[in-house]
């Protein structure tokens, strides 16, 4: 996997895709290194060169935003930044496995005090079965009144 979790709490990735629009649509830009540490989130080429960088203070949000696949078949996850004045980063990052790499990056929207939309719960199967029974008794009552079967 392309994630490195040095010390102090630095998280690089490699082999990250930047989403953008281009002429003919959505367009994924390769090979390119994604590094967030306690000074800020800092995008770069492969040959080192820094493409964009963020500080922590400058974020509104850090998500996850959907599942993806990679250009080699790879599963992937998109991560979606906004800036204070905002503008969308939506990043492709490799991720064997999609909750875990949810997750981290909710971990390090929280350790930074970022905003993140969290992961949406379940509801409850006893709520489901009694709105699904509510529903079918109710329907069957119209019916049954709709049929002068049943009187009001």
């Amino acid at each position: 996997m392309a994630v490195d979790h040095e010390s102090g709490g630095a998280w690089t990735i490699a082999g990250v895709f930047l989403l953008t629009e281009g002429n003919d649509g959505r367009v994924a830009i390769p090979d390119l290194q994604l590094s967030l540490a306690d000074a800020g989130i800092t995008l770069a080429k492969s040959s080192g060169e820094v493409a964009w960088h963020c500080t922590w203070s400058a974020l509104d949000e850090l998500s996850p935003a959907e599942r993806s696949v990679l250009p080699d078949g790879r599963p992937g996850q998109v991560m979606l930044f906004i800036e204070h004045n905002g503008r969308r980063h939506r990043f492709v990052v490799p991720a064997e496995g999609s909750a875990p790499m949810e997750e981290s990056i909710r971990a390090q929207a929280r350790l930074h005090g970022v905003h993140t939309q969290e992961a949406p719960t379940a509801v409850s199967r006893p709520l489901t079965v009694a709105v699904v029974v509510a529903t079918a008794v109710t329907l069957t009552l119209l019916l049954l009144s709709a049929a002068h079967v049943l009187h009001f």
